[in-house]
């Protein structure tokens, strides 16, 4: 079942696991929501430019890692939740 979710970077353009559009399609697998490895930064945590110092990752926030089952709640998100429990 693919769900679509808030990305952890709020749609920033450098993100590669939303291309800056705040939401991206994840699908549930049979073990459940599992992390998975950042695609933007490939699982280091920090964007490395050359001469540049080491950049926190705009996806993971350092983590080098995305879960799924932690991602962000939108505004409507939380008034289900108020509503509706969760």
């Amino acid at each position: 079942m693919m769900r679509r979710l808030v990305c952890p970077c709020g749609g920033k353009l450098r993100c590669k696991l939303c291309g800056g559009t705040g939401v991206y399609d994840y699908e549930v697998g049979p073990r459940g929501w599992m992390p998975f490895v950042c695609p933007t930064c490939g699982g280091t945590g920090r964007l490395v430019e050359p001469g540049q110092p080491d950049e926190e990752c705009p996806t993971c926030h350092w983590a080098g890692t995305v879960d799924p089952a932690n991602s962000p709640v939108t505004f409507l998100g939380k008034i289900r939740k108020m509503f509706f429990g969760g």
